[in-house]
């Protein structure tokens, strides 16, 4: 696949406002994010849960909104994705950051440190760099069951949602991802789905 100088010159409307709220976490809560949106990225969880990150900076007495946590979630989903369709490595994509110069250290060092970790996974993957470069949703099916045991449910007779997807890849392939999610998890992914198009409707 080509790759693409990765820079920082074109971002989403919001996103340094968004920064100013990531520079303001609490390192551990910001590697834990910036850790799950890698794992998103990955199709390895159904979405970011926003209300547990939410539950944790209110504990940390670090005065955030439940706007500005999923704006924060949004900004590093975007930087992550970015990076990734342009295979920028640790130093092209900590270069940029600090060119921006919205980043503080400590949030440099965070984001770094998982990208040195996550990185190499998400361009690695012919499939998934397919994906991060924009494919075309086709189709999107969910249905309600009731797990009698899973990973993600351990409880017996929990409730869960299986959620299936397909992708039209920039290749012409179509693909199907399918994964699972908790009722809580599909909930958020709702609210995160209601927030994409309110934000669509501004552009």
């Amino acid at each position: 696949m080509a790759t693409t100088q990765f820079s920082l010159q074109r971002v989403p409307q919001g996103f340094y406002s968004a920064v100013d709220t990531i520079n303001g976490l609490p390192q551990d809560i910001l590697a834990e994010m910036c850790q799950e949106v890698g794992l998103f990225l990955q199709y390895k969880i159904g979405s970011v849960n926003t209300a547990r990150f939410c539950e944790r900076i209110q504990e940390t007495c670090v005065d955030t909104s439940h706007h500005e946590v999923q704006s924060a979630i949004n900004a590093l989903t975007f930087l992550f994705r970015s990076a990734a369709s342009s295979q920028a490595s640790t130093s092209e994509l900590v270069q940029q950051l600090k060119i921006s110069g919205a980043w503080t250290k400590d949030s440099l060092a965070v984001v770094k440190h998982v990208w040195d970790q996550q990185g190499k996974l998400l361009t690695a993957s012919d499939s998934v760099s397919q994906v991060l470069n924009i494919g075309q949703l086709i189709d999107m099916k969910w249905r309600l069951g009731v797990a009698i045991g899973s990973d993600t449910c351990r409880n017996l007779n929990s409730p869960f949602v299986a959620m299936t997807i397909k992708i039209a890849e920039p290749s012409g392939n179509v693909v199907t991802k399918s994964f699972e999610m908790t009722v809580p998890e599909f909930q958020n992914f709702s609210r995160q789905m209601k927030d994409m198009a309110a934000m669509l409707e501004t552009v």
